[in-house]
């Protein structure tokens, strides 16, 4: 259970990523709340369009079932793997800009 919920955390940290980088770009918590909910519901309906399943694996959404294959016999790591990749392919670029733009503002004051 607890390698499961470990698994899905990795999905959720990448969510988080782009929400702290909303924050840090718009200066606004609320901005940063509705876009990453405006991201995430838009990537489920990407994700719902016909002829676009070759995107599919590289969907963030799609990465919080990775956990599954736990439940495997042996265990699948393959999804596992993939999830891990794909995340942070999503979470580091943002992290990253999140910082860069934290860099340059003024938090001090002075």
């Amino acid at each position: 259970m607890f390698a499961s919920n470990a698994i899905y955390l990795i999905a959720l940290f990448a969510v988080a990523s782009i929400g702290v980088l909303l924050s840090t770009v718009t200066r606004n918590s609320a901005a940063a709340v509705v876009g990453t909910i405006g991201l995430v519901i838009g990537l489920y309906i990407i994700s719902g369009i016909p002829g676009l399943e070759g995107i599919h694996p590289y969907l963030l959404t799609q990465q919080f079932e990775a956990w599954q294959g736990l439940l495997r016999t042996p265990t699948d790591w393959t999804p596992i793997a993939h999830s891990a990749w794909v995340c942070a392919l999503y979470a580091v670029p943002s992290l990253i800009a999140a910082y860069l733009v934290f860099l340059r503002r003024d938090v001090a004051g002075g």
